[in-house]
Protein backbone atom coordinates (compact mmCIF):
# COMPACT_ATOMS: atom_id res chain seq x y z
CA UNK A 1 0.00 0.00 0.00
CA UNK A 2 1.88 3.49 -1.14
CA UNK A 3 0.97 7.00 0.55
CA UNK A 4 -2.37 7.58 -1.52
CA UNK A 5 -4.07 4.56 -0.21
CA UNK A 6 -3.71 2.37 -3.64
CA UNK A 7 -2.47 -0.96 -3.67
CA UNK A 8 -2.23 -3.64 -6.60
CA UNK A 9 -0.60 -3.35 -9.84
CA UNK A 10 -2.52 -0.89 -12.48
CA UNK A 11 -4.42 0.83 -9.21
CA UNK A 12 -4.65 4.51 -9.32
CA UNK A 13 -4.25 4.31 -13.13
CA UNK A 14 -8.10 3.13 -13.90
CA UNK A 15 -7.78 -0.38 -13.51
CA UNK A 16 -7.35 -1.29 -17.07
CA UNK A 17 -3.74 -1.46 -17.98
CA UNK A 18 -1.73 -4.37 -18.10
CA UNK A 19 1.54 -4.82 -16.59
CA UNK A 20 3.62 -3.15 -19.52
CA UNK A 21 1.71 -0.43 -18.85
CA UNK A 22 -0.08 -0.63 -22.26
CA UNK A 23 -4.04 -0.29 -22.28
CA UNK A 24 -5.44 -3.61 -22.09
CA UNK A 25 -8.12 -3.18 -25.11
CA UNK A 26 -4.50 -2.43 -26.89
CA UNK A 27 -3.66 -5.72 -25.69
CA UNK A 28 -6.51 -7.60 -26.55
CA UNK A 29 -6.44 -5.99 -29.82
CA UNK A 30 -2.87 -8.16 -30.37
CA UNK A 31 -3.71 -11.19 -29.07
CA UNK A 32 -6.38 -11.18 -31.62
CA UNK A 33 -4.28 -10.26 -34.33
CA UNK A 34 -1.88 -13.23 -33.16
CA UNK A 35 -4.66 -15.75 -33.25
CA UNK A 36 -5.84 -14.91 -36.52
CA UNK A 37 -2.19 -15.14 -37.81
CA UNK A 38 -2.02 -18.50 -36.16
CA UNK A 39 -5.14 -19.88 -37.91
CA UNK A 40 -3.87 -18.46 -40.93
CA UNK A 41 -0.80 -20.43 -40.61
CA UNK A 42 -2.65 -23.34 -39.43
CA UNK A 43 -5.05 -23.66 -42.61
CA UNK A 44 -1.99 -23.05 -45.16
CA UNK A 45 0.15 -26.02 -43.13
CA UNK A 46 -3.47 -28.31 -43.72
CA UNK A 47 -3.57 -27.19 -47.34
CA UNK A 48 -0.16 -28.08 -48.21
CA UNK A 49 -0.73 -30.96 -46.40
CA UNK A 50 -3.88 -31.87 -48.16
CA UNK A 51 -1.72 -30.85 -51.52
CA UNK A 52 1.51 -33.22 -50.86
CA UNK A 53 -1.58 -35.88 -50.60
CA UNK A 54 -2.28 -35.57 -54.18
CA UNK A 55 -0.21 -37.95 -56.38
CA UNK A 56 1.06 -36.40 -59.28
CA UNK A 57 -0.20 -37.59 -62.60
CA UNK A 58 1.64 -40.00 -64.81
CA UNK A 59 3.26 -38.87 -68.33
CA UNK A 60 1.22 -38.98 -71.08
CA UNK A 61 2.84 -40.70 -73.86
CA UNK A 62 2.77 -44.57 -75.08
CA UNK A 63 6.30 -46.34 -74.20
CA UNK A 64 7.13 -49.65 -73.99
CA UNK A 65 9.82 -52.23 -75.18
CA UNK A 66 10.94 -55.71 -75.78
CA UNK A 67 14.09 -58.10 -75.92
CA UNK A 68 14.17 -60.33 -78.63
CA UNK A 69 17.13 -63.19 -79.41
CA UNK A 70 16.22 -64.70 -75.61
CA UNK A 71 16.72 -68.80 -75.64
CA UNK A 72 16.25 -69.23 -72.27
CA UNK A 73 19.29 -70.60 -71.09
CA UNK A 74 21.51 -67.91 -70.76
CA UNK A 75 21.03 -64.09 -69.19
CA UNK A 76 19.84 -61.75 -71.91
CA UNK A 77 23.40 -58.84 -72.61
CA UNK A 78 20.30 -56.29 -73.21
CA UNK A 79 18.47 -54.93 -70.82
CA UNK A 80 16.09 -51.84 -70.50
CA UNK A 81 13.39 -50.66 -67.75
CA UNK A 82 10.62 -48.53 -68.08
CA UNK A 83 9.78 -46.03 -65.01
CA UNK A 84 6.41 -44.98 -66.18
CA UNK A 85 5.35 -42.96 -63.20
CA UNK A 86 8.89 -42.16 -61.50
CA UNK A 87 6.95 -40.20 -59.03
CA UNK A 88 5.31 -42.86 -57.83
CA UNK A 89 8.01 -44.60 -57.63
CA UNK A 90 9.44 -41.83 -55.21
CA UNK A 91 6.68 -41.50 -53.27
CA UNK A 92 7.17 -45.01 -52.12
CA UNK A 93 10.61 -44.14 -50.67
CA UNK A 94 9.87 -41.15 -49.33
CA UNK A 95 11.77 -38.86 -51.60
CA UNK A 96 10.43 -35.78 -52.34
CA UNK A 97 11.42 -33.70 -55.75
CA UNK A 98 12.09 -30.14 -56.11
CA UNK A 99 8.74 -27.96 -56.81
CA UNK A 100 9.95 -25.31 -58.86
CA UNK A 101 11.24 -24.23 -62.29
CA UNK A 102 10.77 -27.58 -64.20
CA UNK A 103 9.65 -29.29 -61.59
CA UNK A 104 7.00 -27.29 -60.70
CA UNK A 105 3.27 -28.24 -60.82
CA UNK A 106 4.03 -31.49 -60.09
CA UNK A 107 5.14 -32.05 -63.36
CA UNK A 108 4.71 -35.63 -64.73
CA UNK A 109 7.90 -37.66 -64.64
CA UNK A 110 9.19 -41.28 -66.61
CA UNK A 111 12.22 -42.70 -67.16
CA UNK A 112 13.07 -45.26 -69.76
CA UNK A 113 16.34 -46.83 -70.43
CA UNK A 114 18.68 -49.22 -72.40
CA UNK A 115 21.57 -50.66 -71.25
CA UNK A 116 23.42 -53.31 -73.79
CA UNK A 117 26.07 -55.18 -72.41
CA UNK A 118 27.70 -55.80 -76.23
CA UNK A 119 28.01 -51.77 -76.27
CA UNK A 120 31.09 -50.87 -74.15
CA UNK A 121 35.19 -50.62 -74.29
CA UNK A 122 35.12 -54.24 -71.74
CA UNK A 123 34.57 -57.58 -71.83
CA UNK A 124 30.83 -58.23 -73.25
CA UNK A 125 28.53 -60.02 -70.73
CA UNK A 126 25.52 -59.95 -68.66
CA UNK A 127 26.39 -58.46 -65.29
CA UNK A 128 26.74 -55.04 -65.91
CA UNK A 129 23.80 -54.15 -67.93
CA UNK A 130 21.20 -55.96 -65.32
CA UNK A 131 22.76 -54.17 -62.39
CA UNK A 132 22.31 -50.96 -64.29
CA UNK A 133 18.57 -51.73 -65.26
CA UNK A 134 17.90 -52.26 -61.16
CA UNK A 135 19.80 -49.62 -60.19
CA UNK A 136 20.05 -46.56 -62.70
CA UNK A 137 16.51 -44.81 -61.75
CA UNK A 138 17.31 -44.76 -57.80
CA UNK A 139 20.69 -42.98 -58.65
CA UNK A 140 18.91 -40.47 -61.04
CA UNK A 141 16.61 -40.08 -58.41
CA UNK A 142 18.97 -39.85 -55.89
CA UNK A 143 20.82 -37.03 -57.78
CA UNK A 144 17.54 -34.99 -58.60
CA UNK A 145 16.63 -34.74 -54.74
CA UNK A 146 19.92 -33.26 -53.94
CA UNK A 147 19.08 -29.91 -56.47
CA UNK A 148 18.20 -27.21 -54.21
CA UNK A 149 15.13 -25.03 -54.87
CA UNK A 150 15.35 -22.70 -58.00
CA UNK A 151 17.97 -25.16 -59.65
CA UNK A 152 15.58 -27.45 -61.39
CA UNK A 153 16.80 -26.06 -64.98
CA UNK A 154 18.21 -27.94 -67.70
CA UNK A 155 21.86 -27.27 -66.98
CA UNK A 156 21.35 -28.74 -63.51
CA UNK A 157 19.56 -31.57 -64.46
CA UNK A 158 21.80 -32.83 -67.50
CA UNK A 159 24.35 -32.56 -64.43
CA UNK A 160 22.35 -34.55 -62.21
CA UNK A 161 22.09 -36.97 -65.21
CA UNK A 162 25.74 -37.24 -65.98
CA UNK A 163 26.50 -37.75 -62.16
CA UNK A 164 24.34 -40.43 -61.73
CA UNK A 165 26.22 -42.44 -64.33
CA UNK A 166 29.31 -42.03 -62.47
CA UNK A 167 27.57 -43.06 -59.24
CA UNK A 168 26.69 -46.18 -60.79
CA UNK A 169 30.06 -46.91 -62.37
CA UNK A 170 31.63 -46.02 -58.75
CA UNK A 171 29.45 -48.20 -57.14
CA UNK A 172 29.15 -51.32 -59.55
CA UNK A 173 33.19 -51.28 -59.40
CA UNK A 174 33.39 -51.11 -55.84
CA UNK A 175 30.29 -54.11 -55.49
CA UNK A 176 31.30 -56.43 -58.58
CA UNK A 177 35.43 -55.78 -58.59
CA UNK A 178 35.77 -59.56 -59.71
CA UNK A 179 33.50 -58.86 -62.82
CA UNK A 180 35.27 -57.54 -66.06
CA UNK A 181 32.26 -56.87 -68.34
CA UNK A 182 30.46 -53.48 -68.58
CA UNK A 183 27.55 -51.92 -70.57
CA UNK A 184 26.53 -49.48 -72.64
CA UNK A 185 23.42 -47.27 -72.39
CA UNK A 186 20.70 -44.97 -73.90
CA UNK A 187 18.59 -42.94 -71.30
CA UNK A 188 15.09 -40.58 -71.56
CA UNK A 189 14.09 -38.70 -68.77
CA UNK A 190 10.92 -37.15 -68.91
CA UNK A 191 9.91 -34.45 -66.79
CA UNK A 192 6.70 -32.55 -67.89
CA UNK A 193 7.50 -31.01 -71.35
CA UNK A 194 10.65 -31.69 -71.13
CA UNK A 195 13.28 -34.68 -72.58
CA UNK A 196 16.48 -35.15 -71.42
CA UNK A 197 18.70 -38.06 -73.61
CA UNK A 198 21.74 -39.01 -72.33
CA UNK A 199 24.01 -42.01 -74.02
CA UNK A 200 26.95 -43.83 -72.77
CA UNK A 201 29.31 -46.04 -74.70
CA UNK A 202 28.35 -47.67 -78.22
CA UNK A 203 24.88 -46.46 -77.94
CA UNK A 204 22.91 -43.90 -79.86
CA UNK A 205 20.09 -42.07 -78.92
CA UNK A 206 17.44 -40.59 -81.44
CA UNK A 207 14.53 -38.49 -80.60
CA UNK A 208 12.84 -36.37 -83.36
CA UNK A 209 11.11 -32.88 -82.95
CA UNK A 210 8.06 -32.14 -84.96
CA UNK A 211 8.26 -28.67 -85.82
CA UNK A 212 4.98 -26.76 -84.37
CA UNK A 213 4.33 -25.35 -88.44
CA UNK A 214 3.59 -29.17 -89.51
CA UNK A 215 7.05 -29.74 -91.25
CA UNK A 216 9.03 -32.91 -91.20
CA UNK A 217 10.23 -34.05 -87.75
CA UNK A 218 13.66 -32.52 -86.83
CA UNK A 219 15.95 -35.42 -85.67
CA UNK A 220 18.47 -35.30 -82.78
CA UNK A 221 21.05 -37.63 -82.51
CA UNK A 222 23.14 -38.17 -79.63
CA UNK A 223 26.13 -40.71 -79.81
CA UNK A 224 27.68 -42.18 -76.92
CA UNK A 225 31.92 -42.47 -76.12
CA UNK A 226 33.58 -43.16 -73.24
CA UNK A 227 31.75 -40.22 -71.19
CA UNK A 228 28.28 -39.98 -70.50
CA UNK A 229 26.86 -37.02 -72.42
CA UNK A 230 23.03 -35.53 -71.90
CA UNK A 231 21.03 -33.16 -73.61
CA UNK A 232 17.52 -32.04 -73.78
CA UNK A 233 14.48 -30.86 -76.14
Amino acid sequence: MDDGGHSGFGQGRGGNEGMSGAPMWQIKRKMAQYEAQRETLVQELIRENEEKKVPAEAPNVLVDAIASGLDGKTKPLVRHVLVKDLNRVAQMKGIEFPTTDIFQGKAPMGLYALFDGQSCIGTPGPVAAEYCARNLHVKVMENLVMLKQGSGTEPFIKAAIIKSFHDLDADYLAQKPEVQDGCGAAMALFIGGHIFVATLGRCTAVLAEAPQDGGRPRPHALVGGGQPQATAV
